[in-house]
């Protein structure tokens, strides 16, 4: 590696180039010798303070934008957060996707998370209504028989705010003489299926 650097430093001092900036370098006297050792030196410094700022505002601009960044990732996963957590408390939306599940079953299916018997239910043959450019309307007529009023609701409430769209368009209610508390009510509901895209 010494034997490489010196043969490198021969071979600059051999170029004519070097040559005359040493006779030149010769010819100065003791004073502009300093002078220009001073001002090589000043240089050198300034080059290398130079050379440091970039490099501190380099580093200084890649750390604002990582900064940046992490701020960016936070915002997006307090958004998600919110949203799940939103998401949570809103109820499952109606679909409007057409569902291929017949209306007895689906109302089977309300009656049994609102805690009813299916065998104290009757769905009547479904009747036409209005047809329109987005969904047909058909109505229905729901029995119930030996329910109490808390079963009553709770179902009432499934049916108009469950996942298909139906509006309860009447409710008569039946009370039993023997102070059971169960009663029979009789629900007419509307309901609408979405029309396929042809």
């Amino acid at each position: 590696m010494n034997n490489f650097l010196q043969k490198l430093v021969d071979g600059i001092q051999e170029q004519p180039t070097f040559q005359k900036l040493r006779a030149k370098w010769d010819e100065l006297d003791a004073q502009s010798r300093t002078y220009l050792q001073g001002a090589a030196a000043v240089g050198a410094v300034l080059l290398v303070g130079w050379a440091t700022v970039g490099s501190w505002w380099k580093v200084h601009s890649i750390r604002g934008e990582i900064a940046d960044k992490d701020e960016i990732i936070r915002m997006v996963q307090g958004a998600s957060d919110e949203m799940r957590e939103l998401r949570d408390r809103i109820p499952p939306s109606r679909s409007t996707e057409p569902d291929s599940q017949p209306w007895n079953a689906y109302f089977e299916s309300v009656a049994g998370t609102a805690g009813l018997d299916k065998a104290n239910m009757e769905v009547s043959t479904e009747s036409a209504g209005q047809v329109r450019e987005l969904s047909k309307e058909s109505f229905f007529e729901i029995s119930l028989k030996k329910v109490n009023v808390k079963q009553l609701t709770r179902f009432s409430f499934q049916v108009e705010n469950g996942r298909r769209p139906v509006k309860i368009r009447r409710l008569s209610v039946e009370t039993k003489p023997d102070l059971s508390g169960y009663l029979d009510a009789k629900i007419s509901v509307a309901v609408y299926t979405m029309k396929t895209a042809s």
